[in-house]
């Protein structure tokens, strides 16, 4: 005869969480929820493991990112932003200048 094992479980009703898992089970047909519930808690084991490596994977790609270098190239480009900009306001005021001063 095979082995078993027996888990009881009272949900509080007052718990949002434990409420809706509550009417989750309640909707599965008798005779079906042991292996429902074995199905939903071997999801989620596997979706937090996988979560757990994504994680750790981001955490080890960002030790290697060299931000730097991106913040020089931001700086630079920000510098020619500038430099246009003064260009620009200097060609406005050349601009602006009437008529009668140009002769």
């Amino acid at each position: 005869m095979a082995e078993k094992r027996r888990l009881n479980l009272s949900f509080s009703l007052a718990s949002p969480q434990q409420r809706e898992a509550w009417h989750i089970l309640r909707s599965i047909p008798a005779g079906q929820r042991t292996d429902a519930v074995c199905r939903m808690v071997c999801k989620a084991h596997e979706q937090e493991a996988l979560l757990s490596a994504i994680r750790g994977l981001i955490r080890e790609e960002l030790c290697h990112l060299d931000l730097t270098t991106e913040k020089s190239q931001q700086a630079q480009a920000g510098d020619m932003d500038e430099n246009v900009l003064g260009f620009l306001l200097a060609l406005q005021q050349e601009g602006d200048e009437s008529p009668d001063t140009l002769f």
